[in-house]
């Protein structure tokens, strides 16, 4: 229903995500859905919650831990965004979108010879038509 609800009426959709977590607090898509549309609308701290909620009952799951590395990112926390995408990496090296926020960090972090690497894999991965 939360789906169903996000783009005409969000707030709808958060209490429906609400509504399911209480009902079953280990629904990984619900955290990653709710957690989402709270790092939208601007609510980082409870967003990163959900986001390790997800991760806890879901640990493989690439949409919660990338979300993660984004909040982290927004939250100034770019060291455990980072690791967050590097652990993300490990298990799917085909996520262009990691691939580009690290090769980002770690451009901005000095760090020339691993930006470019994950650059390179980033365009590896999403080839121009």
């Amino acid at each position: 229903m939360g789906i169903h609800l996000e783009i005409a009426a969000p707030d709808d959709a958060r209490d429906a995500y609400r509504r399911t977590l209480e009902l079953d607090p280990g629904h990984g898509e619900a955290h990653i859905n709710l957690g989402r549309l709270l790092h939208e609308h601007g609510e980082l701290a409870a967003a990163e919650e959900h986001y390790r909620a997800a991760l806890a009952v879901r640990p493989e799951s690439i949409p919660a831990a990338f979300n993660l590395g984004v909040v982290l990112e927004d939250r100034k926390r770019s060291d455990e965004a980072v690791g967050v995408y590097e652990r993300l990496l490990k298990r799917d090296r085909d996520c262009a979108d990691a691939h580009f926020n690290l090769a980002r960090l770690y451009e901005s972090s000095g760090r020339k010879i691993a930006a470019l690497k994950h650059l390179k894999e980033y365009k590896r991965l999403m080839p121009e038509h």
